[in-house]
């Protein structure tokens, strides 16, 4: 597994969300992370309807409630903690969970 630096735990904020572009041995890699109850999530950004990006601005993937990542296409709501599809129309499918290590105040992704 190769190690990624995204960021540090402090910069991100319970209920928001950061986008991020790696360039790694299988190619570009486009990902979302999201930090819940001060546990961060990272997903691939791309919705399993439709295989576009989730996101209309960068850093910028929640519903307005901010409580569920939302594809800003077509509205389909998934979990923070799972990315499973809740509502829409890939209801019952889920986001591509991306693992993440924590080195001291670090997050890594591991690929």
């Amino acid at each position: 597994m190769t190690p990624y630096f995204l960021c540090n735990n402090d910069d991100l904020i319970d209920n928001k969300t950061r986008s991020f572009t790696l360039e790694t041995e299988q190619g570009q890699l486009d990902l979302l992370l999201v930090k819940t109850e001060n546990v961060a999530y990272a997903y691939k950004n791309i919705c399993p309807h439709l295989g576009i990006p989730l996101n209309w601005q960068p850093d910028e993937f929640l519903s307005i409630e901010e409580t569920h990542i939302q594809c800003s296409t077509h509205g389909a709501l998934f979990t923070m903690e799972n990315g499973h599809c809740i509502a829409g129309p890939c209801s019952g499918d889920k986001l591509e969970n991306l693992a993440l290590e924590y080195r001291d105040n670090e997050i890594w992704l591991q690929l």
